[in-house]
């Protein structure tokens, strides 16, 4: 009987509290949304977040990503880039844009995008170009972008 009434006691609990803590989460998703529209570009990247790894959706998350981006928000610039680079093939549309995503973020000293611009242009044949890009990611302190450099200077 005692078992029974602990069981029913935390059963109670969460039938309590848990509706509290759903609701929570909703609205904490609408307030991003809303931070959002009014061109808060930390909640777009967590929406975008949101979407790219809670809900898996790449198209949505990179809406979001392109947002933050666009208002300065530069790993939402690295981040919908890789989106639309894993996307696209070399000289497609969505490497060109890809390609414009990691420029503003690179030369804001993403170095990932850096290393990411030099993958890009190493896949479309410029190799002159995917150098300059791992040496700047070098630079920053990008280990893989040293790497890189090192092996294509050979």
């Amino acid at each position: 009987m005692k078992y029974f009434i602990r069981a029913l006691t935390i059963l109670m609990s969460i039938a309590i509290f848990a509706p509290g803590a759903l609701a929570e989460e909703q609205t904490r998703e609408e307030i991003w949304e809303t931070l959002c529209t009014e061109g808060n570009d930390s909640a777009c990247f967590k929406l975008g977040e949101r979407h790219r790894i809670v809900e898996r959706d790449n198209k949505t998350a990179l809406k979001y990503y392109e947002k933050a981006c666009e208002t300065g928000y530069m790993t939402a610039c690295t981040n919908g880039g890789i989106l639309l680079a894993m996307e696209g093939t070399p000289y497609s549309k969505n490497f060109k844009k890809a390609k414009k995503m990691f420029a503003k973020a690179c030369d804001a000293g993403e170095d990932p995008a850096c290393f990411n611009l030099g993958t890009l242009n190493y896949k479309e044949g410029r190799q002159k170009k995917a150098i300059k890009f791992y040496n700047k990611a070098c630079g920053m302190g990008n280990l893989a972008g040293c790497a890189k450099e090192k092996r294509l200077l050979r």
